[in-house]
C-alpha cells in the first residue's frame, strides 16, 4: 500500500489596512476583502468581517443590531473603518475559502468584542501567515496557523 504525503507550503499574505473616510471613498465599494470597525480613539478592534458578494458599505449598513448593541453595552457612538488591500503570491488565487480562513484566523487570535463566530474554535489552514500593515491599529501584526 502506497502512502501519500501531503506537502503543505506556507502561504504568506500581506494585508495593507487602509482607513475608509466617510463619504464616497472608493474603498466603500470593495468586495472580497476584510474590513474592521475600530473604537473611535483607542487601538481597539471592535469587529472584523468580510465583504464577499457584497461591498464594505453594504455590510456596514446590515449591522444595525451591532450598532445598537455597541451603543447600549459599550456606550460607543462612533467608530472608524479600515479595509484590507491584499498582496498574495502570484501563484495563489483569491478564493472565498481563503478570505474566510483569513477572517477566522484574525477573529480567533484577537477575539474582537463584536464577533461571535470563530472566537473559541476554527478550522486551521496550515501554513497560512497574515502580516498586517498600513493602518492596522495593534502592535501585534503577524498571525499564523501552524
Amino acid at each position: 500500500m502506497k502512502t501519500r504525503t501531503l506537502i503543505l507550503t506556507a502561504l504568506k499574505i500581506v494585508l495593507d489596512w487602509q482607513v475608509v473616510p466617510e463619504g464616497d471613498d472608493l474603498r466603500w465599494s470593495y468586495s472580497r476583502t476584510l474590513y474592521a470597525y475600530l473604537a473611535p480613539r483607542a487601538s481597539e478592534i471592535l469587529y472584523i468581517g468580510k465583504a464577499d458578494g457584497c461591498t464594505v458599505r453594504e455590510r456596514w449598513r446590515e449591522k444595525r443590531q451591532f450598532w445598537a448593541d455597541l451603543e447600549r453595552e459599550r456606550n460607543i457612538k462612533s467608530h472608524r473603518v479600515i479595509v484590507a488591500e491584499w498582496d498574495i503570491p502570484a501563484d495563489c488565487r483569491m478564493t472565498r475559502q481563503l478570505l474566510a480562513d483569513a477572517e477566522s484566523l484574525l477573529i480567533y487570535e484577537l477575539k474582537p468584542w463584536g464577533n461571535i463566530q470563530s472566537q473559541s474554535s476554527r478550522i486551521k489552514r496550515a501554513g497560512l501567515k497574515l502580516v498586517c500593515g498600513g493602518a492596522w491599529p495593534l502592535s501585534r501584526r503577524v498571525f499564523q496557523d501552524t
